[in-house]
């Protein structure tokens, strides 16, 4: 133990020498891609681009479809006959692709449009790039062309290598254009734009899986608006729609300019106002801009009009000169025309902004400039890696053809110190189990330490692995989203704690068990203990998986690694430590690892206020955001409401503590069972406060991000990633090293303990129960290989929640223990408080459960906190049912149950 401290002293005087003033801040950098110009229509001398065409990806294709122009010369200029320019309405469909060499490529396609059309919404899909509304052209007696409205809705297809167009859908409820759209948990929404009789605030959504009609949702508050900016991004409430910006044109009198913002939640059905466009403090309008979404909470925002101009050109002047040729005033009448005509001819262009809108924290940064002619009324697609922006207007009248194309990356650098005690800290413990390895001579050694290890070590370890790798990143990460309500969770120990250490651990000390699930086949039979055995394997898998993935993510974070090869590379290295030292390696380890993660999140308790701008700044502005939102007393099963959190917390707490063997192995490790309870209260005591640092830690999070949005990573795709960035980013060399160091040893105290306790149930309640006169070196032999599959297949799953979609892993872990510990919970329960409850009672209750746990878990939107006291309850339940209308002959329950525990002796010393 003393030598282990002293290297954690060395990683910590080695994390201070590089102390200096830290520099929030992250370089987003922006590679401009080459695609090639839009091609000419069949009869153009050239390209001379569109505004408003249809823009989206479909299959690897980028499609641009219609879309207007002035082909015939600029508008204000009247041709040779007296007559001005038309604005004529295409029906052209263009596709982008890129050939197995990697050159990008335009043709036109041969399938065309049902008619001319311009400046309705486009979204890329599944089932294609899906086209709704817009201005619809068709040919006037008089040889142009006459403008309508369209309710139309169809997608554009490519398959193949060919175009199609799939008119299946609904019409929209009336015809409209220059609206926004986006799609949101599967729903087309669509915002304002104009229906003939000036702009609506209307909201409109259209289930894109079923296809059915469309339908009216709450308006939007705010003004009705055309050419909003619209987009869908992630926050604690799940996917939503913003909306920003825009223009009102009133139907009487001059434009009204947005820069207002407002948030949809499709679930709640409800608008939020957000603080609107606010660039450097100052409000902005960017109608026609393009919005997509980049990573897991930003929003990149291109271009846009500040609307100056328009309200000149549209209002102004010609107000201006009406009223001076209705004066009389023809000398300040031709003034304005020809201050109007320069403006015209020499308009500066649209806004080359790109800026970036954070979901999370309400907030905007300027980035960059686009590099040549930015242009507005255009789409936007993610294309091969890219965002693409093709065609669009670049003035009034004037259209361009070129494409802007770009990726958003983030240089990481971890530096040489931070590397140095990050390996530094990984040799250590491999050492610490190669230390621990001589002493492992037999399975009780090998699995509880051969009851060697003193209270507070246990306790100390206990503490670790339960709140390990998910606490550490997982709970700031849904703090910094959401709010405290899931703090009353964190009080579920301290409820547990008396009934584990009254009526539980007697049970597994003074029967001399190795695993819990001993007992349960004393208790009923030894089908109910290879079951409850192989429910706890499953939440083992589930969790290692969970804690493997998310240091791994910290690491592929700061050092650019994949995270495939960081998972490879901590799992390795603690099945090597843990196989070789086994449990006293793994509570030892923990011990040191706990220190560490302490330290590390005190550290930054104390770092974050001070860059805010104090404590005080601190709490009031989360204050002013809500993010110390503590208890809701809704009865919302899908909401983390008070009862929903307490009541889960209780059981999950329940099944930690009472059944996972895992936190059991720790209560077999000390010498006499007060000795245990000590180490159950001594977790249960540091529970509470810890879960209160890493809550402030949180919300500290939020409080630096928003006051400095620059800071934060457009490219991140978890928020598990934040807490990670942060350090890395605004800690100074050297103690960054030392809390990523610690994000490894919040991951590997529950991540060792996992696969031992693993390698004792395969061990113990398997081979050994059906080979019982196996010799003691074949076992241990068997545990050490045990430990090492389990460690690879542990691996192999976190590996593939790396390439799966999962928003929350706190979240995800509380359903795992739901859905794979609700019914172990239960059959505890029945085994300690009832005397009725037997073997084929239990195994119902199990089996009841799990297919209980299947159907929430398919059929309904209920909270996953909730999935413990669903899964404890319903065994419970279906056990003591099935036990009383099915008797069976009774088992001898002597020191089996509370209440004939009196009769079993208690343990010496």
């Amino acid at each position: 133990m003393d030598r282990m401290f002293r290297w954690v002293a060395v990683l910590a005087f080695a994390s201070f020498v590089s102390i200096g003033t830290a520099i929030a801040g992250s370089t987003v950098e922006f590679e401009w891609g080459d695609i090639p110009s839009m091609p000419a229509e069949s009869g153009e001398a050239e390209a001379l681009g569109l505004a408003g065409a249809f823009v989206g990806t479909h299959n690897g294709a980028l499609i641009v479809a219609g879309g207007a122009n002035f082909p015939e010369g600029l508008p204000w200029v009247p041709k040779a006959d007296g007559r001005s320019p038309r604005k004529i309405y295409h029906d052209a469909i263009y596709v982008l692709t890129k050939s197995d060499d990697g050159v990008a490529t335009w043709q036109i396609s041969d399938v065309r449009l049902s008619g001319p059309a311009a400046y309705g919404v486009a979204v890329s899909t599944a089932n294609g790039v899906v086209c709704v509304g817009g201005h619809w052209k068709e040919d006037g007696a008089d040889g142009g062309q006459v403008v309508k409205r369209s309710d139309r809705t169809f997608a554009i297809q490519w398959v193949d290598g060919v175009v199609k167009i799939d008119e299946s859908y609904p019409a929209l409820p009336a015809a409209r254009t220059d609206m926004g759209g986006s799609v949101v948990n599967g729903k087309l929404m669509l915002v304002g734009g104009d229906v003939g009789e000036g702009a609506t605030a209307d909201l409109l959504s259209l289930d894109l899986s079923e296809k059915t009609a469309w339908e009216a949702l709450l308006a939007l508050p705010g003004d009705p608006r055309v050419l909003p900016v619209v987009g869908t991004q992630r926050t604690a409430q799940g996917e939503q729609l913003f909306v920003f910006s825009g223009r009102n044109p009133h139907k009487h009198g001059a434009a009204v300019l947005l820069s207002d913002g407002w948030r949809f939640d499709s679930k709640s059905g409800a608008w939020y106002a957000l603080s609107g466009v606010l660039v450097d403090g100052d409000a902005r309008c960017i109608m026609g801009a393009v919005a997509l979404p980049s990573g897991n909470a930003h929003l990149v925002v291109v271009g846009g009009a500040s609307g100056d101009g328009f309200v000149k050109l549209a209002y102004e002047y010609p107000e201006g000169i009406a009223a001076a040729k209705a004066a009389g005033d023809d000398a300040t009448a031709a003034a304005l025309e020809t201050t109007k005509l320069a403006l015209l001819n020499n308009h500066p262009g649209f806004s080359p902004d790109v800026l970036l809108y954070h979901a999370i924290t309400d907030t905007w940064i300027k980035t960059t400039e686009i590099p040549g002619v930015p242009a507005v009324t255009t789409g936007a697609a993610g294309w091969d890696g890219m965002v693409v922006i093709p065609t669009g207007e670049r003035s009034p009248g004037i259209r361009t053809p070129s494409v802007t194309a770009f990726k958003i990356s983030v240089p990481r650098s971890f530096g040489a110190l931070n590397y140095l005690i990050l390996g530094l800290y990984l040799c250590g413990i491999l050492i610490n189990g190669a230390i621990f390895s001589r002493k492992m001579k037999s399975t009780d050694d090998y699995f509880k330490a051969g009851g060697r290890i003193p209270w507070w070590a246990a306790g100390l370890s206990i503490f670790g692995t339960q709140l390990s790798a998910i606490t550490f990143i997982a709970i700031p990460a849904k703090v910094y989203t959401g709010d405290w309500r899931l703090f009353i969770g964190q009080l579920g120990i301290i409820m547990v704690a008396p009934l584990i250490v009254m009526w539980f651990l007697p049970f597994f000390r003074r029967l001399n068990v190795t695993t819990a699930y001993e007992y349960l086949e004393m208790r009923f039979n030894v089908f109910v203990r290879c079951f409850g055995s192989t429910m706890f394997i499953l939440l083992q898998f589930s969790r290692i998986g969970i804690v493997l993935y998310l240091p791994s993510v910290a690491l592929s974070i700061v050092t650019g690694m994949s995270v495939d090869l960081c998972i490879l590379v901590m799992g390795a290295l603690c099945i090597v430590y843990t196989a070789m030292g086994g449990m006293e390696a793994v509570i030892w380890t923990d011990v040191t690892q706990v220190v560490i993660l302490l330290g590390g999140a005190l550290l930054c308790l104390f770092m974050l206020p001070s860059q805010v701008g104090g404590w005080n700044v601190m709490v009031q502005t989360g204050l002013d955001n809500g993010k110390f939102l503590l208890v809701d007393f809704r009865w919302d099963l899908a909401q983390p409401a008070f009862l929903v959190v307490l009541l889960g917390s209780l059981c999950a707490n329940l099944i930690s503590y009472g059944t996972d063997q895992s936190v059991i192995q720790r209560y077999l490790t000390t010498k006499t069972e007060k000795q245990a309870a000590r180490s159950i209260w001594t977790n249960a005591i540091l529970t509470v406060p810890a879960s209160m640092l890493f809550f402030l830690i949180g919300t500290a999070l939020f409080v630096f991000f928003k006051t400095h949005p620059a800071a934060l990573d457009p490219t991140l795709v978890t928020n598990e990633a934040l807490f990670p960035l942060y350090i890395v980013n605004n800690l100074p060399q050297g103690i960054a090293g030392l809390l990523i160091a610690s994000v490894f040893a919040a991951s590997m105290s529950s991540l060792d303990s996992a696969m031992n306790s693993v390698s004792a149930a395969v061990t113990t309640d398997f081979y050994r129960r059906f080979n019982q006169s196996v010799a003691e070196v074949k076992c241990l032999k068997l545990a050490r290989i045990t430990t090492v599959v389990v460690g690879c297949l542990g691996i192999t799953f976190a590996i593939g929640m790396a390439h799966s979609n999962i928003q929350s892993l706190w979240d995800q872990f509380m359903f795992f223990v739901g859905l794979f510990g609700g019914g172990l919970g239960g059959i505890f329960l029945l085994a300690i408080f009832t005397r009725k409850a037997h073997g084929l009672g239990a195994a119902s209750g199990l089996i009841g459960s799990g297919i209980i746990q299947f159907l929430l878990a398919n059929c309904t939107d209920m909270n996953k906190w909730f999935f413990a006291f669903t899964g404890l309850g319903s065994c419970f339940i279906i056990g003591l049912i099935v036990s009383i209308v099915v008797p069976q002959p009774k088992k001898d329950d002597t020191g089996l149950t509370v209440y004939t525990l009196a009769k079993a002796g208690d343990e010496n010393g």
